[in-house]
């Protein structure tokens, strides 16, 4: 007699199906290409090394100017009246208006591509084996 694989005990007994779902991730790509030639603007790597490089040039200057202030405040010897004041109406004048231009809307859009999978439902039927 050749074994089935079902245990005898399992005759005559309800067997559950068995029930596998698998999802498969949406996927989102975007494509801000028409965005930044459109307003004219940098992409996001080359601007982050510009404004770095900006940040320690301003840093080196804003050493050299606090140097040159201190240097201002130790000469007494150059009898110059009111040091500080002089000093903080220059630091004042440097930091003056700037302007700002602010563009709302591009007139191109950002390409969003957007995609769902639906899922996979695979039903194994077990049913009720026979007595």
């Amino acid at each position: 007699m050749r074994s089935t694989g079902i245990d005898s005990s399992a005759w005559g007994k309800y067997i559950p199906a068995e029930l596998t779902v698998r999802l498969r991730p949406a996927e989102l790509t975007t494509d801000w290409t028409s965005v930044y030639n459109d307003l004219d603007l940098k992409r996001p790597q080359s601007l982050m090394k510009d404004l770095e490089q900006e940040a320690r040039s301003q840093g080196l200057e804003n050493i050299a100017i606090k140097a040159q202030e201190g240097d201002r405040m130790a000469n007494l010897a150059a009898g110059e009246k009111n040091v500080f004041g002089a000093i903080a109406h220059s630091r004042y004048m440097r930091s003056g208006q700037k302007e700002v231009t602010v563009e709302a809307l591009p007139s191109q859009g950002v390409y969003i591509d957007f995609r769902i999978y639906p899922p996979e439902i695979h039903v194994d039927p077990k049913g009720v084996l026979p007595r």
